[in-house]
């Protein structure tokens, strides 16, 4: 027998062990018994060395902590939030977390989104213009037996197979007819909210209707079945509704609310974005942070209907506007939902390895007071305030804190941006592009143009920018530019025009640098300038601005703009717009005067429709068109110039473009060209100035309507009414 024994130090170094021959013995048993006895303890002491020398002691220095591959992915989306409601926009609101967070991330002010729901949640799952896909015309109804296209990977079901847990907290509006359609079946781990586009905050429910037209979420001939119209001045702080609940043992009918799949009434009179804050909570105080987290949460607020805890209200107290203190509470709701997140991630020790994105949905329903001053349009126009949405982008891991980046970006990019930070791939076919490297600053936006929307459903609409210039074929929709309610009251049509003046607020005046002259002169001035200081004081490259002094500044004294000259040049009314016969007050102001909860579902619902005796109805929130509204302050070419003589771009020209007209339409009413980085707020048109650009970009729309999808419009599925499913609205029916 040999055993193995360390050579001496003057040994060969070639092998530190010798062979020393074991004496013989007087038996196999007693040999083995010697050798057990002698080496047992050997063995175990060279066990416990190879043990020691493999594992690192207290002595040693700590190994460097590597950089995080998969850092945790939040997704925020505000439901409605216009441009101009927003405390970084609007020095009036008060959103002090969002704010925080904005100031000390990268905030996006040229993001864009569509202009209304449901194409924006299909855009931003799918990474796909909703023209690709038929999601381009309308929102989705609650008996529509359809939704997001079933062929499609969507966002979460690429990241969970790149390892990620998935979470969705929130408003769904995507489709749910049948359970394939619903959030768990397309890659979510968990879902926790509601499947439908717009129900009460407190009772969780909207009624059904056969009809389109009468798709109401309540009727006040139920009002023993839902608090919904109790105003929000009895709402109590803690969120909850004091009166209206439903029979012991009932549920309400068109409830919506779900615990993953199961319906959840244990919520029935809590406020959603409360319900959605302490459910965050729970579920990062439950989870190991070193495992790589998507959560996406599209918050409920701040849609209508109009309702918020009474003390959310307070801060606006001076705003002679009811609905708008209203909206403006549940902005100030929704920011403190967002501050718990934020405390929640760092107390669950998520923070350190997280990035936040917050962005809308689409721009503010001015019906409902919302606001996009000083954007042209609303939501459900293809206008920049129907388009460009408030965003910002938060994160520990930035290299580029405190910065503003004003490079292109549209909602179809953040699935692309979001797997390349999770190390993941995403489907070919996708329309959006890896932004991250633009919004750290080390590289230019890969994105140079970008399609706002192709919809040829009703009426033929599309608009494409393409560098500095923006093109709208068709009708984009109202086009107005509105003043928020604060900046004047109109509550008391009585006043004089020289008293609604004076009740302009002082430091609000003084962050506007477009003018807008009111009956009695008076100039109100915008934000979007290029020639003006910015709102947040921004300096810097042309692309990043260092966002490092806070202050806002402006001059209200100047009436005229500086004089711009060549392709930049701007043109300015000379008239003084006056929208006195229309609405009664001295702006023109597109916030209705009555103030009414009537609201619309797709692009072309323009003409208002009337409410039935006793009824309160709440659509997808677009805006009517007004009977007469003086919202042109810009030349206008119609259809019928493009072929003539105004324009200056040769025969050749304009009989490219008139063939391409009619490739879109044959009874196109106008066309539109803006210089979006000189003129933000579409005050020029420059169609009959830049007739090769006109064509260039009708070139590119042409080649895009190559892949157009017909809308995916279903007719009402009376085997949805959630009558027939325990009266909640579920999925099962398709």
């Amino acid at each position: 027998m040999v055993e193995l024994v360390q050579r001496p130090r003057n040994s060969s170094p070639r092998n530190n062990t010798v062979a020393r021959t074991i004496p013989p013995a007087r038996s196999r048993n007693t040999a083995c018994m010697a050798f057990c006895k002698e080496h047992i303890l050997l063995l175990l002491l060279l066990a416990v060395w190879m043990v020691e020398a493999t594992t690192p002691t207290t002595a040693l220095p700590p190994s460097p902590k590597p950089s995080p591959s998969q850092p945790h992915i939040i997704l925020i989306v505000a439901d409605d939030l216009g441009w101009n409601d927003v405390s970084w926009h609007n020095s009036q609101v008060v959103t002090p977390h969002l704010e925080a967070l904005a100031r000390s991330g990268v905030l996006l002010e040229q993001s864009y989104v569509q202009p209304i729901c449901t194409p924006t949640r299909s855009a931003l799952l799918a990474g796909r213009y909703p023209f690709t896909i038929g999601r381009q015309h309308s929102v989705l109804y609650p008996m529509e037996p359809t939704g997001l296209n079933l062929s499609l990977t969507l966002l979460p079901q690429s990241l969970k197979a790149a390892g990620y847990s998935t979470h969705a907290v929130g408003k769904w509006h995507i489709g749910f007819c049948s359970w394939d359609y619903t959030p768990t079946k397309r890659g979510f781990d968990t879902f926790y909210g509601y499947y439908t586009g717009a129900e009460d905050y407190y009772t969780h429910s909207r009624r059904p209707s056969q009809l389109r037209s009468e798709d109401l979420w309540w009727s006040a001939k139920d009002a023993g079945t839902s608090p919904a119209g109790t105003p929000p001045a009895v709402m109590s702080a803690a969120g909850t509704s004091p009166a209206g609940t439903s029979p012991a043992g009932t549920t309400r009918l068109g409830y919506d609310f779900r615990n993953n799949i199961q319906p959840d009434h244990s919520v029935d009179g809590i406020y959603s974005t409360y319900l959605f804050a302490s459910y965050i909570e729970r579920l990062l105080s439950s989870r190991n942070p070193d495992d790589p987290m998507f959560l996406y949460l599209p918050f409920q607020s701040v849609h209508s209907p109009m309702q918020v805890p009474d003390n959310y209200t307070k801060p606006y107290s001076h705003i002679h506007h009811k609905q708008r203190r209203t909206k403006l509470g549940m902005v100030s709701a929704m920011d403190d939902a967002v501050g718990k997140l934020v405390t929640a991630l760092k107390a669950s020790g998520h923070y350190n390895n997280s990035i936040i994105v917050f962005t809308t949905d689409n721009g503010g329903p001015t019906v409902t007071s919302g606001n996009n001053w000083p954007l042209r349009g609303n939501k459900s126009t293809i206008w920049e305030g129907g388009t460009r949405g408030a965003a910002f982008v938060h994160s520990p891991l930035l290299p580029n804190p405190g910065t503003v980046s004003h490079q292109l970006l549209h909602v179809t990019d953040w699935y692309q941006t979001f797997m390349g930070l999770a190390g993941g791939v995403a489907p070919s076919d996708i329309d959006g592009v890896d932004q991250w490297a633009a919004i750290t600053g080390a590289t230019p936006s890969p994105r140079t143009q970008m399609i706002y929307n192709i919809d040829n459903t009703t009426h033929f609409s599309a608009g494409i920018r393409v560098g500095d210039y923006k093109l709208l074929v068709g009708d984009p929709g109202p086009g107005e530019w509105t003043p928020p309610p604060e900046l004047t009251t109109i509550a008391d049509q009585r006043l004089s025009t020289d008293q609604v003046i004076s009740t302009v607020d002082p430091s609000v005046m003084s962050t506007m640098s477009h003018p807008v002259e009111t009956e009695a002169g008076a100039v109100v001035r915008s934000t979007l300038d290029p020639n003006q200081p910015h709102l947040m004081q921004a300096t810097g490259s042309s692309h990043d601005t260092d966002l490092t002094d806070p202050g806002r500044s402006g001059d209200s004294s100047d009436r005229v703009e500086p004089e711009r000259t060549g392709r930049e040049a701007v043109h300015q009314p000379k008239r003084v717009l006056n929208a006195r016969k229309t609405f009664g007050g001295p702006f023109l102001l597109r916030v209705p005067l009555a103030e009414p909860d009537y609201e619309y579902d797709s692009l072309d619902e323009w003409k208002g429709v009337e409410r039935p005796a006793n009824e309160v109805l709440v659509r997808e929130e677009v805006s009517p068109r007004p009977s007469e509204v003086a919202d042109e302050a810009e030349n206008i070419t119609n259809s019928s110039d493009i072929s003539g003589r105004s324009l200056s771009g040769g025969v050749e020209s304009e009989e490219t473009i008139r063939q391409l007209l009619e490739l879109f339409n044959t009874s196109l009413p106008q066309i539109r060209l803006f210089n979006i980085t000189a003129d933000p707020e579409e005050r020029s048109n420059l169609a009959t100035l830049e007739v090769e650009v006109v064509k260039e970009l009708l070139l590119l729309l042409q080649q895009q309507m190559s892949r157009y999808v017909p809308a995916d419009i279903k007719p009402i599925d009376p085997h949805g009414n959630p009558s027939n499913w325990q009266n909640n609205w579920s999925p099962g029916w398709c």
